[in-house]
């Protein structure tokens, strides 16, 4: 049995090492105390760590905490986490003192979301499909590969309680069930180059002709990053960050950070077109943000800002680059499925994750917090502005049990007169 304790930054770093030599492609940013600093504001951050008989940290976590307005419960999230070996034997061993310890701090309900594949889907497949009128999610493509590791961890959640978490725009936002991964095993230009398609590597090269450059940025390009993902978010249709956003991450993870972190532009004539932050741990690079204007499209910024990342990772021993989440979409007259087209070309595979699981360790108190979830449009914005309700669930809970139907349409009819226009988050 594995015991559970609070350790130093310094300890789980020493962890984080060994963890990124094993579990390897499983080891991300969202798991580094520097990011639980960064994202410190809205969270408690807690850096945890599973302890063996001998002493020896086997797995860790950052877990963030929200505390539930007008209550002293709260909700625990372990994003891309916990770090640990996910093909261990062992997974009710690791697991089951989690729950255990998340009860002595109050805490309703944990979420995690592993970052281990449920199938795979080559390039080649998913450009198929592209071309393919009659297909339009990826669940109509037949996968290239099945991982036994995120099939059996999802059988081990449903076993021990778990469920899978309700539909949530933030935590899907952050953590998309569909990513794309460009293989870099092979360490070299020419081999990535190869996987691409013809298209993609001419935009390459005019993306140079037309004299477009790529260079890391400082602090003092903060401002011109927001700006790029601000027009971004507006085309996409989701609520940016504030710029404060952009100085913490660089605070935290632009000074000192243990891993890898850059932050590169794609200049041309003097001005920025496209910015992206990308940060390493282990083998595992990760885009962080992705940002692109509107101007000069024929200059290709966004391939030679790419191709510059790219080359950079290979340089820095990167195995494999997750360049990021896309929606469920195959359907060529859909504009999100631009997206796809554009990671598809570049080489790089289709990966469906296991998505988001919690666990209610409070029942009550869990289902009425997820039936006033549809009407705050997301976790973030009930922990942040559900004060009115929430602070009310601990006296109607004690009703629950008794008229558990009455009072949940009570709860969310209220809960939609406070919040006729939720913002997302």
């Amino acid at each position: 049995m594995y015991t559970l304790r609070t350790v130093t930054p310094e300890t789980y770093w020493r962890f984080l090492d060994r963890a990124s030599t094993r579990a390897r492609h499983t080891v991300g940013y969202q798991q580094t105390p520097e990011w639980a600093e960064a994202r410190g504001a809205a969270w408690d951050p807690e850096l945890l760590g599973w302890f063996d008989a001998h002493g020896v940290m086997s797995a860790g976590a950052v877990v963030r905490y929200r505390k539930l307005p007008g209550s002293d419960r709260r909700f625990a999230f372990i994003p891309q986490g916990p770090v640990l070996e996910w093909s261990a034997a062992d997974l009710d061993s690791l697991l089951t003192p989690l729950r255990a310890y998340l009860m002595t701090r109050r805490v309703f309900a944990v979420r995690i979301t592993p970052p281990l594949s449920l199938r795979r889907w080559d390039a080649a497949t998913v450009r198929a499909g592209l071309s393919n009128p009659a297909i339009t999610r990826f669940s109509q493509l037949s996968p290239d590969g099945l991982d036994d590791a995120g099939l059996d961890l999802v059988d081990v959640l449903s076993r021990l309680g778990w469920r899978r978490a309700p539909g949530d725009a933030a935590t899907d936002a952050s953590q998309p069930r569909l990513n794309f991964w460009l293989d870099l095993h092979c360490g070299s230009e020419e081999a990535v180059l190869a996987a691409m398609t013809k298209a993609w590597r001419k935009n390459i090269r005019k993306s140079e002709r037309a004299g477009v450059t790529v260079g890391l940025g400082t602090d003092d390009d903060l401002p011109q990053a927001h700006r790029l993902y601000a027009q971004t978010a507006h085309r996409n249709g989701f609520s940016p960050q504030p710029i404060d956003y952009f100085t913490t991450l660089w605070t935290c993870l632009g000074q000192g950070f243990p891993g890898r972190f850059s932050m590169h532009f794609a200049r041309h004539e003097g001005d920025v077109l496209a910015a992206s932050a990308t940060a390493q741990v282990g083998p595992r690079a990760q885009g962080i943000f992705a940002a692109t204007g509107t101007a000069r499209p024929q200059a290709k910024p966004s391939n030679a800002l790419y191709w510059a990342i790219i080359r950079q990772a290979i340089v820095d021993s990167a195995e494999v680059f997750d360049i990021g989440g896309v929606d469920d979409t195959l359907d060529e007259a859909d504009p999100a499925s631009g997206l796809v087209r554009f990671k598809a070309d570049m080489g790089a595979d289709a990966h469906e994750y296991i998505g988001a699981w919690d666990l209610p360790l409070e029942p009550w108190f869990y289902a009425a917090f997820t039936r006033l979830l549809p009407a705050y449009t997301g976790t973030s914005n009930l922990l942040r502005d559900g004060a009115d309700a929430l602070r009310r669930l601990p006296a109607r809970l004690r009703r629950l049990s008794v008229r558990p139907r009455r009072l949940s349409v009570r709860m969310r009819s209220r809960a939609g007169r406070q919040m006729q226009d939720p913002a997302h988050a």
